[in-house]
């Protein structure tokens, strides 16, 4: 039987650092607080009249508190997105670039073909930024898909 001698430099891995690294949506606090006031305020609204003060002035609020946090989950998976599509993007023209230099080096023409993939990014560019701009109108609370759309967009 052979052990195995544990290495007493290694540190041990938290939960949390673990969520950390992957930088996901789902780990920033803002989208779980905005998830939670979003089903609460549905099954606030969806439940049956309440004789407190204070369960009637939370029923009349819900529709209102459904609008904000539904309008900054949008927004903030928008902001994600394009900055997911945006960073792709750029990689993708950016080999593009380097293999055509790398043509061109060799003696070939480019020119056409780096105007062309320059253009496609430019119109991918302006597509992510209309349909954007499209979503994000039709979210009854722009406040809120604003705010949701720029912390989602700096999220890495």
């Amino acid at each position: 039987m052979i052990k195995r001698i544990r290495n007493t430099s290694e540190k041990p891995v938290r939960p949390k650092e673990l969520l950390r690294k992957g930088r996901s949506p789902l780990s920033a606090k803002s989208v779980w607080l905005a998830t939670g006031l979003l089903i609460g305020g549905g099954s606030t609204m969806t439940s049956g009249p309440s004789n407190s003060t204070l369960a009637s002035w939370l029923q009349g609020q819900a529709p209102t508190v459904m609008t904000i946090s539904g309008s900054y989950l949008a927004g903030f998976f928008i902001g994600w997105g394009a900055r997911r599509t945006i960073r792709l993007t750029s990689i993708i023209t950016g080999v593009a670039l380097a293999i055509i230099g790398l043509f061109v080096s060799w003696g070939w023409d480019g020119t056409t073909v780096q105007s062309w993939v320059n253009s496609a990014n430019a119109w991918v560019g302006e597509n992510i930024e209309g349909v954007g701009r499209y979503f994000v109108s039709m979210l009854p609370s722009a406040t809120a898909a604003g705010a949701g759309g720029v912390l989602g967009f700096r999220r890495k």
